[in-house]
């Protein structure tokens, strides 16, 4: 994937995501309020009105994004990205965000209904299995996980399945929990969630880019990026319209399946740190919580525990992203890496 059609995905991606949050936001807000206002009001305060379904608008300009791709590509009579294994991403990360908007419209709502978290990792777990079972229909045959440092190959054969698709359900669960723990937006930080993916997707574009390798996820990575670069336009704090769990499920499964097409699966370990620390500093509050009664953090999360100790949201997200872009080079890193050895 040339610089040329890198620059259009981008470019797409960005201006389709800030107008979609536009145009969109008024009918989301519907689904929460019950009333049509196109009048979006003061973009610098919040009145209560602001909807979730923020997936809806990272999903739209992704496909926009993606689209322009293949017809920048079929113009050319230059298709060298194979078509099938971007379309079988997209359908998988479709599938999540209307997993994720259900949620979202019985909770703005104010239902009390939903699925169990038992059944959401479940689900989580069997459309990335699928997906990756789809893609080996389409010829992609590779099933071990190239570990950094010069530890070797591992060789997983069909184990490669399962684990890989738990490994996904681990960081798509932990973009969830990155972005509002249970779907409670006052839990969150604004436009978190987002830059951190954002970052995630800029580190394995400037890697693929660098290495020239896996044009597919060149085109996933550049059109996830752009599309959650544009839609911080509107969920940056003070937010418009929040991300909600059909934004974080669409966007960690975007994240997985840029690892998978890369064949770098072992990225989201090494480039996803920031949501994953967010992840795991949950996990250990609700561990230490049930086996002493005690909280660990004065917060369900690394990032409420900060917010709840008086830092302001930017100065949360202004050092979560320091320490992402460094997360971010060091996927880079390990992209360049495997490109010596998976060719």
């Amino acid at each position: 994937m040339d610089l040329a059609a890198k620059c259009v995905v981008i470019a797409v991606g960005l201006f389709s995501s800030a107008m979609l949050g536009r145009i969109l936001i008024p009918y989301l807000r519907k689904v929460k309020t019950g009333r049509f206002e196109p009048v979006i009001g003061d973009r610098r305060k919040q009145d209560g009105s602001e909807p979730k379904l923020g997936g809806v608008v990272i999903f739209a300009a992704f496909i926009l994004a993606i689209t322009a791709a293949t017809a920048f590509f079929t113009s050319r009579n230059d298709i060298a990205a194979d078509l099938r294994l971007i379309f079988t991403s997209a359908a998988s990360a479709g599938i999540m965000c209307a997993l994720g908007a259900y949620e979202d419209i019985v909770s703005d709502k104010g239902v009390n209904v939903g699925m169990r978290s038992g059944h959401k990792l479940a689900g989580r777990f069997v459309v990335i299995i699928a997906a990756i079972a789809v893609m080996r229909l389409f010829g992609r045959t590779r099933t071990g996980w190239l570990l950094p440092f010069h530890l070797g190959y591992l060789e997983l054969g069909l184990l490669y399945y399962p684990l890989t698709a738990l490994l996904g359900t681990l960081f798509v669960s932990a973009v969830c929990v990155c972005d509002c723990p249970g779907g409670r937006t006052k839990l969150g930080v604004d436009g978190l969630c987002s830059t951190l993916m954002m970052l995630y997707f800029a580190g394995i574009t400037m890697g693929l880019t660098a290495t020239g390798l896996h044009p597919e996820a060149q085109v996933l990575a550049a059109a996830s990026m752009s599309a959650a670069g544009g839609f911080l336009f509107w969920s940056l704090c003070p937010s418009k319209v929040y991300s909600g769990e059909s934004g974080a499920l669409t966007l960690g499964t975007l994240g997985v399946m840029c690892a998978v097409c890369a064949d770098a699966e072992p990225v989201l370990m090494i480039g996803g740190g920031m949501v994953l620390a967010d992840g795991i500093s949950a996990l250990l509050q609700f561990t230490v919580f049930k086996t002493t009664k005690k909280l660990l953090m004065k917060g369900y999360t690394l990032h409420e525990h900060l917010k709840n100790k008086g830092y302001g949201e930017y100065m949360i997200i202004g050092s979560f992203s320091a320490v992402q872009v460094l997360f971010s080079a060091l996927l880079i890193w390990y992209l360049v890496y495997s490109a010596k050895f998976l060719i």
